[in-house]
């Protein structure tokens, strides 16, 4: 078939190359015939790909998965693919912390030999269980041993009795010897919070969150995100737990068959608690359209100002408690020995600054009148139980120091309620305000005082299997727990803590300065209505533009209108009085002229309702123990039962008639008797005689034990007056001073005894003694004595003994006051 040329039209074979014609190639001749060859192949291939369309299904499909997503389930989601790196840095710090202070703890060797049953491994780990109490974990030691015990048995009719070696007993039948198994398993368990590991700890959780929060703010991951800041504050809190619960675990050793338990469940649990409330309360500020949200509503504001002033104020108070206790404690003399401390390698310096906090709110409740018990409570399978317990509040440390401690404790818990009051007052608007972070703080106070005391718990109980007629078992257990009195507590802090809000106001009125903090910063839009009159320069443009920023203000002050009470002066003048502005600075000045009377009327009603109602329910309290009668010296505030064998009598009355329920009453005025000195009070005694005494001074409540041992003494303090009457008495007054001074040397209560003079001499024209010495009481004091001692003519020996400190003595007073009972001493018989 011929084909033409494409170049000159010229017929040509169809197998020739080159046109015969004109030469040229026809190469272009194929190209026209495989242009409509390919105009028909695509409707075969495309054919296929209309079945692919059946993914048309996919939008059905697609729409159901995001659908599904929760916004919990999508915030956890971004938690888990966030940044790690900077959340565990941040949770390396407590662990770390944790970790470096058990090491330094098991240092040293706490007195052990070379052979030490306590290698640094076993420390390591008894140190991190003792310090893991602090967020939350346990202290508990459990054991368990059996020992074959054998004996033997004779009889002559083949009956024998084995008796054992070991806890019971094995009766039994036959001619051999008898064998028995005895189990003994015991627990015992310490509750301790060592609240300076718990502070430290939160510190360096905190500082840890605060690099955590500069990173998430210079890297931008705020942006990214609206809840940054709580993610990665979850991030941390997962993480602590984690590295508590591993130093929980590795804190478990057993040691020759003992078992240490540090309770990492719960460990876990309270680093857990602790972990989310410190770094979301850091954390959670980074995120500014949640935290905006948050505390958009008044009540929210007022959540946070309050937590913030009960938090600041407890921080105050703890750290000036802390260091009034450690001065004290350093004060002591021997406090190695009173620990029990002495033999090993630590200071108990260094114990008390583990148990620092613990010791600051013991301090700060006795300063508020509440006190401190300790109980001992043990049972027993064969002998049953009992319980002891006592007490050490301010009259006990008037005892134990003087009356200045007990006034410095006063002013301690004084100082600490006023701090409160005065934070309240700067920082909370309103009494509402004021009082609720009172509140808030009084219930971080109580719980601190539940968590501040120390307990021991031990229980045992032995087994006996007898290869006999079975076996017996017998148990016990005991404990001891020392702390704050929880009521007590209650009811001295509510009378400190919320007069001391009420004043708080008043203290910042005499300094000049404002009782309430500035207004809000989400208040300040309000005032931008009058900015609305220059919106009439402009005609055109003007309107656009004021639009949106006047709509603010009013949404703003609608969103606000609840709480204006807050400034309540600033908020109603300021936009309803734009010319001046300045109207809400003067109301603040209003009484700037009675400050030293509110200065006055201030301490005198911080006294008077926090001192004298501590005083008056200890003076109740004390008053129902002297009903009881069970010592001399039981209706006495202030003064521990101390043994009275100063009384030169030596010997009791041949015939009481003491009788503690009769009361001394002023004795009429005769010739013979002399008035008593300005100060004193003429009292008369049922024992028959009479004498002048300080006012105030009363007789208290006699011991059955020593009847012929009167003693008139005021309500607090260390002084008194012992009358000793000794009917028919075979010696002198020299011959019985000289007997009694020779058990006054060995007298266990009365240490470091020192003769002044002792001599003979004559009172009221009969033979008599004087004696007069110095001593020391189990409380330490030094307690100068002055005895004037006669033979009355009946043949009765009465002696006329006043105690009085040491330190008060070169005054004057003392010797001025026993100068005035001699004066006035008269016989009623």
């Amino acid at each position: 078939m011929a084909s033409y040329c494409p170049h000159c039209g010229a017929p040509s074979p169809d197998e020739a190359r080159f046109c015969m014609k004109c030469g040229r190639e026809r190469l272009p001749a194929p190209t026209a015939e495989e242009s409509p060859r390919p105009e028909q192949t695509p409707p075969t291939p495309e054919a296929p790909p209309p079945p692919p369309q059946a993914p048309t299904l996919s939008p059905t499909y697609t729409p159901t998965t995001p659908a599904a997503a929760s916004p919990l389930a999508a915030f956890f989601t971004r938690t888990f693919r966030g940044d790690w790196a900077g959340s565990v840095q941040a949770a390396l710090w407590p662990v770390v912390l944790l970790l470096a202070s058990a090491a330094a703890l098991a240092t040293p060797a706490y007195g052990q030999d070379d052979d030490a049953v306590f290698g640094f491994t076993d420390r390591l780990r008894i140190a991190l269980a003792l310090l893991l109490q602090s967020v939350g974990g346990g202290f508990e030691f459990t054991g368990r041993e059996e020992r074959p015990d054998f004996g033997s048995g004779s009889g002559s009719d083949g009956l024998g009795l084995g008796t054992d070696t070991g806890l019971g007993t094995d009766t039994g039948l036959g001619s051999g010897p008898g064998s028995t198994t005895t189990a003994v398993e015991g627990t015992a368990s310490l509750h301790l919070v060592p609240l300076t590991m718990t502070a430290l700890w939160i510190v360096a959780l905190y500082i840890g969150v605060r690099v955590l929060r500069n990173r998430l703010v210079t890297r931008g991951a705020v942006q990214g995100s609206a809840t940054a800041g709580l993610e990665a504050a979850v991030r941390v809190a997962l993480l602590v737990t984690v590295g508590v619960l591993a130093l929980a675990l590795f804190a478990q050793p057993e040691i020759e068959g003992v078992e240490l338990s540090s309770s990492p469940v719960l460990a876990a649990l309270g680093a857990l608690l602790l972990g989310l409330a410190v770094s979301g309360a850091v954390l959670l500020r980074v995120d500014t359209s949640l935290w905006a949200r948050v505390t958009a509503r008044p009540g929210a504001q007022t959540l946070v100002r309050v937590t913030g002033t009960a938090l600041r104020a407890l921080v105050v108070v703890l750290v000036l408690c802390s260091v009034v206790a450690f001065i004290s404690l350093a004060q002591v003399d021997d406090l190695s020995e009173i620990t029990d401390l002495d033999d090993s390698d630590i200071s108990p310096l260094l114990v008390a600054l583990l148990i620092l906090p613990n010791l600051a709110v013991t301090a700060l409740g006795i300063g508020w009148g509440a006190g401190a018990e300790a109980s001992v409570r043990g049972s027993s399978s064969m002998y049953g139980g009992g319980r002891e317990s006592g007490s050490f509040g301010l009259s006990e440390l008037g005892d134990v120091t003087n009356d200045w401690a007990v006034v410095g404790a006063l002013a301690l818990g004084l100082a600490c309620a006023l701090t409160l009051g005065v934070l309240a007052a700067r920082r909370c608007v309103g009494r509402g305000e004021q009082l609720l972070a009172a509140g808030v703080f009084f219930g971080m106070v109580l719980l601190l005082a539940g968590f501040s005391g120390i307990g021991v718990e031990v229980s045992g109980q032995a087994f006996d299997s007898g290869s006999g007629f079975g076996g017996s078992s017998s148990g016990g257990g005991g404990s001891v727990d020392t702390g704050l009195s929880v009521p007590e507590m209650l009811l001295f802090g509510l009378l400190w803590i919320f007069p001391a809000a009420l004043l708080g106001p008043y203290l910042l009125q005499m300094t000049g300065r404002q009782t309430a903090p500035p207004t809000p910063p989400t208040y300040a839009p309000l005032p931008a209505a009058p900015q609305t009159p220059p919106s009439q320069t402009p005609p055109s443009q003007a309107p656009a533009a004021p639009t949106p920023t006047s709509a603010a203000p009013t949404q703003t002050a609608a969103a606000y209108t609840p709480p204006p009470a807050h400034p309540t002066p600033a908020a109603h003048l300021t936009p309803m009085d734009p010319a001046h502005p300045a109207h809400p600075v003067h109301p603040a000045p209003t009484k700037p002229h009675n400050r030293a009377a509110i200065w006055v009327v201030t301490i005198v009603v911080a006294l008077v309702v926090g001192g004298g109602a501590t005083a008056g329910a200890l003076l109740w309290r004390d008053m129902g123990d002297d009903k009881a009668g069970n010592g001399d010296d039981a209706g006495k505030d202030n003064r521990p039962a101390v043994s009275r064998s100063e009384d030169p009598t030596g010997a009791p009355s041949g015939d009481p008639t003491d009788d503690p329920g009769q009361t001394p009453t002023p004795a009429s005025s005769s010739d013979e008797a002399p008035e008593a000195p300005e100060g004193t009070e003429r009292v008369t005694d049922p024992e028959g005689f009479s004498f002048a005494v300080p006012e105030g001074w009363s007789r208290q409540p006699v011991n059955p034990e020593r009847p012929g041992q009167i003693t008139y003494a005021g309500s607090t303090g260390r002084e008194e007056f012992l009358v000793g009457v000794v009917a028919d008495a075979p010696y002198t007054s020299y011959e019985n001073f000289r007997n009694i001074e020779k058990h006054t040397k060995a007298a266990p209560d009365k240490s470091d005894y020192d003769r002044i003079r002792m001599e003979e001499n004559t009172f009221q024209g009969r033979d008599g003694a004087i004696w007069e010495y110095t001593y020391t009481d189990k409380g330490g004091r030094t307690i100068h004595a002055l005895n004037q001692s006669y033979v009355a003519q009946n043949g009765t020996e009465y002696a006329i003994q006043l105690s009085w400190r040491e330190d008060f003595w070169p005054a004057g007073e003392g010797a001025k006051t026993h100068g005035a009972a001699l004066d006035t001493w008269r016989l009623t018989d």
